[in-house]
């Protein structure tokens, strides 16, 4: 039964534990699952049902009720008072036809109820959808922790930004007389970063926000790229040289098909994330390269790289990843989740190679204009 549980918590597919005290009616149900992508786990009584369910965690529960002991509705009961196997879906098995049985079966909290003789085709229709159901529900699940814990970043960041930009005025408010020039200088100067950190952030938040609510009309073009380069250096060109950053491009006349206001936006991220995290004196190199049906377009920094362990959480929205910019420039994380689903609407992929203390190439594609359908 180890091996057999080992096996089963390695497995990917759905985990079906069929539970009938009759060997035969097992192996009968067994023959008809095995059709399906699903691992199977047995039980021949009620204990042995949630002694198993306590070790595996099955995604759906084929729960005979006529079984000396225990019988399926005990086990049932059992199951849904139980805060960690609640919420996994049973169906009843059972010869057992009367309407008060199969009401009494809902009512403990049952998906679905098959009487016997079982009809091959039925169960595994209702196997299939109770598993598609589980599945979207799962996903559901994780999608909205994942939100709340995404809104609750935004929420401390700009609570945050805010609460610092407050405290600046106020000091300068109520120390007016005996500040010097180059403190007031300073404060502002303060003031200025925390304000444009806040703007982009906003303004990352309503386009995401936008992007979820199909408010975002997604419009391809056939576009010239070195064009759309040539605006991002230009927009981009007087904060690198602030920084005494070389920012250059070998990106020629490639057409591609791509929604001019989003991929104008995924290189404002990445060229601003590059610029933020590349020290003085560093060099950001923007780089196109064809590849099959496609365009592979990067945009590689001097900066600070990051670990690995960094890089696999920078597209999660629930995650975030807080590292300072050479100037101690802040950084929210939105950007880069936005460009992925920009990225994403033209069918295109977004990858990010780094090395700590030697750079980071971050690198995407869009597909070639004869490769995209512009109806």
């Amino acid at each position: 039964m180890k091996e057999l549980t080992e096996k089963l918590l390695r497995k990917k597919n759905p985990i079906i534990l069929i539970v009938d005290d009759v060997p035969r009616n097992i192996q009968v149900l067994g023959t008809l699952l095995k059709k399906t992508d699903v691992e199977l786990a047995v039980a021949t009584s009620g204990q042995q049902a949630l002694n198993t369910v306590a070790r595996i965690k099955p995604d759906l529960i084929l729960l005979d009720i006529m079984m000396p002991g225990m019988d399926g509705f005990e086990v049932c009961r059992k199951l849904k008072a139980n805060e960690e196997t609640k919420n996994i879906p049973v169906i009843f098995l059972s010869a057992k036809n009367e309407t008060e049985d199969i009401i009494a079966g809902f009512e403990l909290g049952a998906v679905d109820y098959i009487t016997k003789p079982i009809v091959g085709i039925e169960l595994l229709t209702r196997v299939k959808t109770h598993l598609a159901y589980r599945e979207i529900k799962m996903q559901l699940e994780e999608e909205m922790v994942a939100r709340d814990k995404f809104f609750s970043i935004i929420s401390h960041d700009l609570h945050s930004s805010f609460g610092i930009i407050l405290s600046f005025v106020q000091l300068l408010s109520n120390n007016r007389n005996s500040i010097s020039d180059q403190e007031i200088g300073e404060f502002l100067g303060d003031i200025e970063n925390t304000t444009k950190n806040s703007l982009e952030l906003l303004e990352n938040l309503l386009e995401w926000a936008r992007s979820q609510s199909g408010g975002i009309r997604f419009n391809p073009v056939k576009l010239n790229l070195s064009s759309i380069i040539k605006e991002i250096l230009k927009s981009s060109g007087e904060i690198a040289t602030n920084k005494k950053i070389k920012l250059t491009s070998t990106v020629g006349s490639q057409f591609v098909v791509a929604d001019r206001n989003m991929l104008l936006l995924i290189f404002r991220n990445l060229v601003s994330n590059a610029i933020k995290f590349t020290p003085v004196g560093g060099q950001i190199f923007i780089s196109s390269d064809v590849l099959n049906n496609t365009v592979k377009i990067s945009v590689a920094d001097s900066g600070v790289g990051l670990d690995q362990s960094k890089i696999e959480q920078l597209f999660r929205i629930d995650q975030k990843v807080s590292t300072p910019g050479t100037q101690n420039e802040q950084g929210n994380g939105l950007g880069l989740i936005l460009c992925r689903e920009f990225i994403l609407h033209h069918g295109g992929k977004i990858g990010i190679d780094s090395i700590p203390e030697k750079g980071t190439t971050v690198w995407f594609t869009l597909p070639l204009k004869e490769d995209f359908n512009l109806n």
